[in-house]
């Protein structure tokens, strides 16, 4: 069968719809596009120097960000210098409100919207703005906030709900519902990502084929899309197997099984009446009219040349009083709403004014000519500057278009009092209950927590486009669902690291049919073993001198099955190592007194002690995080030293600490750390300190297993794109696994030990049915962030004597234009290992901003920092490598941490563990956290959760009768290190997580 599937729209939505259905395998795909381009609410067009983006500009975030997950391996983002919160405040009489006041106003609002968090989830009937009014208003009261000057601080508000309701594409605050406004979900990582000389239009070109530009690129959609092919009525009467009627403005028609509409928001809340025939189902027509779609415009004049300071990025414009007053009584008072102008990346000579709500509306009916005249009096009028005309001038105008009615959507007051909610309008159309889905929805206001942006627009294609598919296959007689391969599987497992290799390990060595899929072309996942290349200069070193350790770099412990194989096949150095030594040195070369800086070292050891005592104590009133708790308690040590110079060096190594503990724990900040449940990981009796070398690489353990399990039994170079675990709807209760070759792999169980970065990217595309919700909370809540290292190789040990380099910021410097080097603790000096090697560390936002430098820039970065900081003349490397985890699709960072968000549900690695069992597909998802819950109060339950002092662990108990067993098959498992409760973020954790679960497999297998 080959369905015709008509797509309506060829913005994001569409386009992904339509390039993923090709992807599937249906053949018969039309776009139909109302205006004379593609991209829809994406618009790139040359101006100035470079391009613009007319409407969407950024890419929002990067975990779980399905945009940059497609993008950034092609080197095509760059970070905004737009920080909105950090622009000059100037008011309408030329003024510049102070710094420090516009951050202690900053901060009082961040306060705010995180007490939001909380104070608005059960809230009811209540608006941002009357929140943010109200909490505002209280925090002034507050005595310590008594200097601010109260008319000030209320001009600033405005200016702040302004530049929100851009946010929110609201016409003002007191629309945006308070309990909707807590459902949109940000993507980790930067906020503010540009696409530096290209456009938003390039993901487009990505999901089309067209780039990159090489001898394969093509375009997919090559004359399926039809340009100015306005949809004016879509006829999907009631009767049986009748097509879809889909008729154009211009007379055309075409037919179709299936219609996807992608059209705005704003279009069908004007349209759908005329538009659809028969009309729409009342629940659908609810949320149409409940959601609203704002309107945001942007307004962009050139210069012929900066007439701005250097470093001066744009500035937010503050009204006084009276010159509101004046500006409300003038023609030009749509003027009101223009809260700032700001300098464009990769366009020099370019500043951008942004408007939204009702004026922005006003002024797309203002001529062009008069619009840039009410600007250039704003920027002269607050500047007080020599400002020359400009050049040029270009705006959008998203409203009064008729194929759009607006910008973006947002969860308003009136669709949380109408109960209304995002998945009315994603919800299919069928002619009767059991019947095809005739017409589907996607775009950003279908998404029902990435509502407003593209990466949700583009999800909701994919989406579609799965839902046309699922239907089918579940149309499908099993044996063509079996046709790719013949052979059922005692398992399945996904991935080849160390948690997929003790999984295999287990199985074959009972004797069990299994196959590992591996996406990437090696075995081992971030264990990774390899040469560095040769740098800058040829040399006489053997090429076995440049291996180094990529991923994990070593076996902690001895009482666990990993050492007990290295051991075994003779792989371990005696030699252990060491971090952190060496020579603790200031930027301006001061190097700390050893005894100094181990002091510091040993009180910040005794708090972080102290801190396990939370999780086996109980203690009440916990601090929230381990950054609160350390700068709480190392503030009680600093007020006993004696003078401010030593307070000051004090804190300098504390910030150091800090460093090194975000990168030990793989974290954004240790404010993302749980305070509560930092005593959850295990040393098992061990030195914290054991760093235990193998002879030729962490690879050869790996190499080793992997021989053992058999090549014939691995497959590399194997995507899975889908597994299919509703094994009701089969003929046989099995799980089906497809890969992106196109290949089926039929199971009882399917064991998957993707790292959990890879599972916050694509769980919810991955699985089918979704999974369940303890599962689904784990994933979201547990940490998982990105550490990396730099290995740099040199002709000669220029540093000696000094045993490694620890780099110590001087907290009065500007450290602004670091884009990542700000974020190394410093260099050890690799041993064993490469001679003549150091080996740098560095975490947080430096790991993934360094991931977009090539080699060079990194390398050179590195020299001249040593050389700020040693005062030498720091030759360059010979040999260079550095790990780049967070880019790499298949791993997405580096490991597991129990953050912040784990205090209240309880969720960790022994959640992720719990199986998922055929009696969770007899279970509505309602209903499946009260079920985790009883089991976890039940000490009998096989592989359930039970919970101790509010954490949920793996149950050791698994007595059931067979029956039992039978009844609650196991049919989907994750492992790996972020599944262990005890061992997470270790090597040794993974390997254990994997056996486990194979064991588990076993008693029913």
């Amino acid at each position: 069968m080959d369905p015709k599937i008509v797509v309506i729209g060829a913005g994001a939505a569409g386009i992904a719809a339509a390039t993923k259905l090709l992807e599937i395998g249906f053949k018969n795909v039309l776009v139909l596009e109302a205006e004379d381009r593609i991209g829809g609410r994406i618009h790139t067009v040359r101006f100035g120097e470079n391009v613009l983006d007319m409407g969407a500009q950024w890419c929002h975030g990067e975990r779980g960000n399905v945009i940059y997950q497609m993008a950034n391996k092609y080197n095509v983002f760059d970070s905004s210098q737009a920080q909105y919160n950090r622009f000059d405040c100037v008011r309408s009489n030329g003024e510049y409100i102070p710094t420090y006041l516009t951050d202690r106003l900053t901060a009082m609002i961040a306060q705010i919207l995180e007490e939001a968090k909380e104070d608005l989830k059960a809230a009811k009937g209540i608006s941002v703005g009357t929140y943010l009014c109200k909490r505002y208003e209280d925090l002034l009261n507050d005595p310590k906030n008594y200097h601010i000057d109260r008319e000030l601080a209320v001009q600033f508000l405005e200016m702040y709900q302004k530049y929100e309701c851009s946010v929110d594409a609201a016409d003002t605050l007191f629309e945006v519902s308070g309990p909707g406004f807590l459902t949109y979900r940000e993507c980790e990582g930067s906020t503010l990502t540009n696409w530096k000389d290209r456009g938003f239009v390039t993901v487009l070109d990505i999901m089309m084929g067209k780039f990159p530009e090489g001898p394969h690129s093509k375009n997919v959609l090559d004359k399926r899309i039809l340009l100015n092919k306005k949809v004016e009525k879509i006829v999907w009467d009631s009767r049986e197997n009748s097509k879809v009627l889909v008729k154009c403005e211009d007379g055309d028609h075409v037919e179709a099984d299936h219609v996807i509409c992608t059209a705005s928001l704003g279009v069908l809340k004007e349209r759908h009446t005329q538009l659809f025939s028969p009309k729409l189902p009342i629940e659908k027509v609810r949320a149409i009219e409940s959601f609203t779609l704002g309107t945001v415009n942007k307004l962009f004049i050139e210069f012929e040349k900066p007439f701005w300071p250097a470093g001066w990025v744009g500035f937010n414009l503050v009204w006084t009083k009276d010159d509101l007053q004046n500006i409300r009584r003038c023609k030009d008072n749509w003027l009101e709403d223009v809260f700032g102008f700001y300098m464009v990346d990769y366009q020099p000579n370019v500043l951008c004014g942004w408007i939204s709500g009702v004026n922005a509306r006003r002024m797309e009916m203002v001529p062009e000519k008069q619009v840039l005249e009410g600007l250039m009096f704003l920027l002269r009028k607050f500047l007080k500057w020599n400002i020359p005309d400009p050049v040029n001038f270009k705006r959008s105008t998203w409203y009064t278009n008729p194929n759009f009615r607006g910008s973006y959507s947002f969860f308003s007051l009136k669709a949380e009092q109408m109960e209304a909610k995002q998945a009315h309008l994603a919800k299919p159309v069928s002619r009767h209950t059991e019947g095809p889905p005739v017409l589907l929805f996607a775009g950003e206001a279908t998404h029902d927590h990435y509502y407003s942006t593209v990466h949700g627009a583009i999800e909701t294609g994919w989406r579609e486009a799965h839902r046309i598919a699922s239907f089918y296959s579940s149309c499908q007689n099993k044996s063509s669902i079996m046709s790719s391969t013949s052979k059922i599987y005692d398992a399945v497992v996904i991935g080849s690291g160390l948690a997929g290799l003790g999984a295999a390990y287990t199985l074959k060595n009972a004797n069990r049919t299994f196959i590992v899929l591996e996406a990437q072309n090696y075995v081992g996942g971030r264990v990774k073993s390899q040469q560095m290349k040769v740098f800058k200069t040829q040399n006489n070193f053997k090429e076995t001198d440049g291996l180094i350790e990529l991923g994990a770099q070593w076996l902690h412990g001895v009482q666990n099955d990993l050492h007990r194989i290295a051991d075994e096949n003779n792989l371990l150095r005696p030699e252990e190592s060491e971090e952190a030594l060496g020579s603790y040195i200031r930027e301006d070369g001061y190097v700390f007194d050893e005894f100094f800086h181990k002091r510091i070292d040993f009180e910040i050891g005794q708090i972080l002690t102290k801190c396990i005592d939370f999780r086996s104590n109980d203690v009440e009133n916990c601090p929230k995080s381990v950054e609160d708790f350390l700068d709480q308690e190392f503030q009680k040590y600093v007020d006993k030293i004696g003078t401010e110079e030593e307070k000051e060096m004090a804190y300098q190594i504390y910030d150091w600490h800090k460093r090194f503990e975000i990168i030990d724990n793989s974290c954004l900040s240790l404010k993302a750390l749980s305070a509560k449940y930092w005593g959850m990981y295990s040393f098992n009796g061990e030195s914290c300190q054991a760093h235990i070398n193998f002879k030729h690489g962490f690879s050869s353990v790996t190499d080793i297993i992997a021989k053992e399990i058999g090549a014939e039994n691995i497959k590399l170079n194997s995507t899975v794109v889908e597994i299919d675990w509703d094994i009701f709807k089969k003929d046989k209760d099995l799980v089906s696994v497809r890969t992106a070759s196109g290949e089926t792999y039929m199971t009882k169980h399917v064991l998957v030990t993707c790292s959990l970065g890879v599972l916050k990217m694509c769980h919810e595309k991955l699985f089918r049915p979704i999974l369940p919700e303890p599962i689904h909370a784990a994933i979201d809540q547990i940490g998982f962030e990105t550490i990396n290292k730099i290995f740099l190789q040199f002709e000669y040990p220029w540093w000696h004597p000094m045993e490694g380099i620890q780099l110590i910021f001087n907290s009065s410097s500007d450290y602004s234009n670091a884009k990542w080097t700000r974020y190394l603790t410093g260099f050890d000096i690799l041993y064993p290992g490469a001679p003549n090697t150091l080996v740098g560390w560095v975490g947080s936002y430096g790991a993934i901003e360094m991931e977009k430098c090539s080699d060079e820039q990194i390398a050179e970065d590195c020299v001249e920092l040593l050389r700020k900081f040693t005062k030498l003349e720091v030759p360059f490397p010979v040999k260079f490598a550095c790990s780049r985890w967070n880019s790499n699709e298949f791993v997405r960072g580096g490991y597991s941490y129990l953050s912040t968000k784990c205090d209240e549900s309880g969720y960790s690695g022994a959640t992720l563990s719990t199986p998922i069992t055929t009696n969770d597909l007899r279970i509505r998802s309602s209903d499946l956290l009260q079920t985790f819950n009883n089991l976890a109060i039940s000490e009998n339950a096989t592989n359930g959760l039970a919970m101790k002092n509010g954490i949920a662990t793996k149950s050791d108990s698994s007595t059931q009768s067979d029956s039992q067993c039978k009844d609650a098959r196991p049919i989907l498992l994750f492992a790996g290190e972020a599944c262990h409760s005890k061992y997470f973020s270790t090597a040794h954790g993974a390997f254990l997580s994997g056996i486990e679960q194979a064991q588990t497999i076993l008693k029913y297998a």
